[in-house]
């Protein structure tokens, strides 16, 4: 990569970056993609959700779609705050992985684009930019109207065309115990020594057993636990847990759901399922990743693998709806959402080449004419 694609690059991430786009909080970074894109001379619209918050479509209508979220987790997490900064061919800070880098990547793809161009052909794709991804997913469920025929959503996945997505059941569970003096803790009951023991209960779920090559082991994240406090000497009474189950390809939701309902019921658990996202497992020859395959290999040299994504994604509501969509990006999805969330340029820079070929290839234009080096 040479120093004017680095600069590009880790300036248009690092402005990205410094733009907070929390859930609920998305107006300033499309504001700023808005005008970003108008280069581009494509038509726009909003697509609204609620009064205050919409997405942001260009050029709608195509057959293939570009899905990229714009809103991250807080930047401040556990009271730990994700700093933006470049050290070397990587980029910190709150959502650089997931997945402004992605969307610096889109837009120098589609600089690159423009130039080879020169305007003279239409633009081949429409771009949708997301809103409540980490939240309720009800961007991706607008953008579904959109009505495509094939989809690429953008999220960390190293590169690889991720055909399959694991899906996920969170629940809320309450324990009750019973209060006592602190020092006398054979007098009362500790609910949350009940709900840490009641763990080791949620292996005996018929749809927890398994392993999926790509994904892994079926299993579960305690993504928080309450209770008690430290200032008062007392045996804790209540305690809340909040609980995501993973769903391995395969699995049917509906059906893990009977299963959990009617297994806090037996275990007479106070329960609240609070989100409900099915998997999903397309062909690894489905047409828009053999494409964007196939694009990667000839124009760049490219070999890329097929994978997994192991967290829910826009890429679901649109399967649901029975339109193929692959999940695909840089960045890494373990250190998303962590105090050290960072992006190598260089994947990024692949990253875009990749696009930029793409793009080109829906509009049949030859590599020569898009002079993009092969990727060594």
């Amino acid at each position: 990569m040479n120093d004017e694609r680095f600069d590009r690059l880790a300036g248009e991430l690092l402005r990205l970056i410094e733009i907070p786009s929390p859930s609920g909080n998305e107006g300033p970074i499309l504001g700023y993609l808005e005008k970003r894109l108008q280069f581009l001379d494509l038509p726009s619209k909003r697509q609204m959700i609620t009064e205050n918050m919409g997405n942001l479509v260009f050029n709608p209508g195509s057959k293939v779609l570009f899905d990229l979220h714009v809103d991250t987790v807080p930047e401040i997490m556990e009271g730990i705050k994700c700093n933006p900064y470049l050290d070397g061919d990587l980029v910190y800070g709150r959502g650089a992985s997931d997945i402004k880098g992605s969307i610096a990547s889109l837009i120098i793809a589609l600089e690159d684009y423009a130039q080879i161009t020169k305007g003279d052909v239409d633009f081949p794709a429409s771009i949708v930019f997301t809103v409540d991804e980490e939240q309720g997913g009800r961007g991706a469920c607008e953008a579904v109207n959109l009505k495509p025929e094939e989809v690429i959503v953008f999220e960390p996945t190293e590169l690889d065309i991720c055909t399959m997505e694991a899906g996920a059941i969170g629940v809320r569970l309450n324990f009750s115990g019973r209060p006592a003096h602190g020092s006398d803790f054979e007098a009362g009951e500790n609910a949350i020594t009940k709900a840490i023991e009641f763990l080791s209960k949620l292996k005996e779920l018929p749809f927890l057993e398994g392993e999926h090559p790509r994904i892994g082991e079926a299993g579960f994240n305690v993504q928080a636990l309450f209770g008690g406090s430290v200032d008062e000497l007392v045996i804790p009474s209540r305690s809340e847990m909040y609980v995501d189950f993973r769903l391995l390809p395969g699995v049917d939701h509906r059906e893990a759901e009977i299963q959990l309902r009617q297994f806090f019921e037996e275990k007479g658990v106070d329960y609240e399922i609070d989100d409900v996202s099915p998997s999903f497992q397309l062909d690894d020859e489905v047409p828009i990743a053999r494409k964007l395959k196939e694009v990667a290999s000839a124009k760049l040299g490219l070999s890329l693998q097929t994978g997994a994504f192991k967290s829910w994604s826009d890429a679901e509501p649109y399967v649901t709806a029975g339109i193929p969509a692959i999940v695909f990006g840089p960045g890494k999805l373990s250190i998303s959402h962590t105090p050290f969330e960072h992006i190598s340029l260089g994947e990024m820079d692949v990253a875009s080449r990749i696009l930029t070929a793409f793009l080109a290839s829906l509009t049949d234009i030859s590599r020569d004419e898009l002079n993009i080096s092969r990727v060594r």
